[in-house]
């Protein structure tokens, strides 16, 4: 049998193990479970499930290894962002007293158990999902593998690290302008926003329901769309699910040549060594058969301004607004600032910001002719804990400079590993694709990834380091 202990838990690598009869899914709940004790109090899990709980699920599993061509997410264990519902455990959203306890789970987390896959816990975020550094909770913020100083990365926070420190295969979080691309980007793993309504939302507590959806952070790109192939497809329950769910294709041939556009514009925010990763990263593109072109990044900004500076900011407050009276001293304040915004909106606003935002939509598919995919650094540099709390509302639009308006445009978009700095810490760039293209970003992302070679998550800071020492031996 495989030894455990220095086991990695991609998908790719536990599905071999299972076939050839090396692994158990019990072996691996019991090592994930080993890992997560010997952590100690990291703050990536607000809930787990009762460790004999996730052993019954094992053994349940190994009863049906049989079945395992039926089951594509067979013995992959997962973790669930907590502003999404599992049965039988509170849905919190990081506040103390909203709690809810769901009797379903969300449509897409049952899609992944009925697909094989081992539930593990629900996961830390930015309360109720506002945020995108990691920071925004009470009682202490998971940490970023590569440096406790620096940012997370959120509001999934607990999604991201849990995967980067080799905790769990995947987890689902929520993305409404980041969130499921930065804690991939500063973990150095990959983070897939699909399409809005591909994966059913329903079961989710919302931001901006129009255009919130469930991403999938895994170590490498095939891994997120196996996982994104099981939890993918109409759900006739959900309103804003796609018609057309069933037949997105997740999969295309890898393209010899593509145009791909970047910003005019680039903004890194003072950092120095940001800006030669992301020239690396494109001049990889290049080499892999992409045409470079610059496009008028400024529609992507106004677009993605709508979030928080429009009256699409009070759908919040529909959601759960409650708590603005219920339970005031256990919001953070940023959350509390927001929701009381949200009522300053009036339904003549919430219309005008609707007008907009399809006006932008449009103008977006006009930009978009002749390019098959945008690229863009994830996030502009890394931020630190420390200047992310001195200025939290700045800093915070800083983090989303180049992710908030995918979502608002009805764009999808696939978070992957460019390089480690010679700081030692990660950068990522983001593909971003037209509704429907999610196959077309898997294959793209794909090649990049292979041309790019980086070990996911924490492993690549040894490895970085290794490479630093080989280079030092031969000057």
């Amino acid at each position: 049998m495989t030894d455990a202990a220095n086991l990695p838990l991609d998908c790719t690598t536990l599905q071999s193990a299972y076939r050839r009869g090396a692994l158990s899914p019990l072996t691996v709940a019991d090592e994930v479970l080993r890992r997560i004790e010997a952590r100690d109090d990291d703050h990536v899990w607000v809930s787990r499930a009762d460790p004999e709980a996730v052993r019954a699920q094992a053994r349940r599993l190994a009863e049906r290894r049989g079945e395992m061509a039926r089951l594509p997410l067979y013995g992959l264990p997962f973790g669930v962002k907590d502003n999404v519902d599992v049965e039988g455990l509170p849905t919190t959203c990081g506040c103390e007293g909203y709690g809810r306890l769901p009797q379903h789970s969300a449509a897409a987390v049952q899609r992944a158990i009925d697909a094989g896959a081992l539930f593990i816990g629900k996961q830390t975020l930015d309360q109720f999902a506002t945020g995108l550094n990691g920071t925004r909770t009470t009682g202490g913020h998971c940490l970023n593998v590569f440096d406790p100083a620096v940012i997370p990365g959120g509001s999934s926070s607990g999604s991201g690290v849990a995967v980067a420190a080799g905790l769990v295969s995947f987890s689902l979080g929520s993305d409404t302008g980041g969130s499921g691309r930065v804690p991939a980007a500063m973990n150095n793993i990959v983070g897939v926003r699909p399409t809005i309504g591909l994966v059913s939302s329903r079961g989710m507590v919302y931001n901006n329901r129009l255009f919130d959806c469930m991403p999938v952070f895994a170590h490498t790109v095939d891994d997120a769309f196996m996982v994104l192939e099981a939890i993918a497809g109409f759900d006739a329950h959900d309103p804003l699910s796609r018609a057309d769910a069933d037949g997105i294709a997740l999969d295309a041939p890898e393209p010899a040549r593509f145009r791909f556009a970047v910003p005019r514009r680039l903004e890194f925010f003072g950092d120095m060594q940001s800006p030669a990763c992301f020239e690396a990263a494109l001049l990889r593109l290049e080499r892999i058969g992409g045409e470079r072109c610059e496009i008028d990044f400024s529609l992507f900004h106004e677009a993605g301004a709508l979030v928080f500076e429009s009256a699409l900011v009070a759908e919040r407050s529909a959601s759960y607004g409650e708590v603005l009276e219920r339970l005031p001293h256990a919001l953070v304040p940023a959350v509390e600032s927001i929701l009381r915004r949200a009522r300053g909106y009036s339904a003549v606003d919430a219309f005008q910001a609707q007008y907009r935002l399809q006006a932008l939509r449009q103008q977006a598919k006009r930009l978009l002719t002749g390019i098959d995919v945008v690229v863009t650094p994830t996030v502009a540099r890394p931020f630190r804990v420390d200047e992310m709390l001195a200025e939290p509302i700045v800093r915070n639009a800083e983090v989303g400079h180049y992710t908030y308006g995918v979502g608002p445009l009805d764009l999808c978009a696939l978070a992957l590993p460019a390089a480690m700095r010679p700081d030692g810490l990660p950068f990522g760039i983001s593909l971003v694709g037209r509704a429907g293209h999610d196959g077309a970003l898997r294959a793209l992302g794909r090649r990049f990834e292979a041309a790019t070679g980086l070990v996911p998550g924490v492993g690549a800071s040894a490895a970085h380091l290794r490479r630093q020492e080989a280079h030092h031996l031969r000057e």
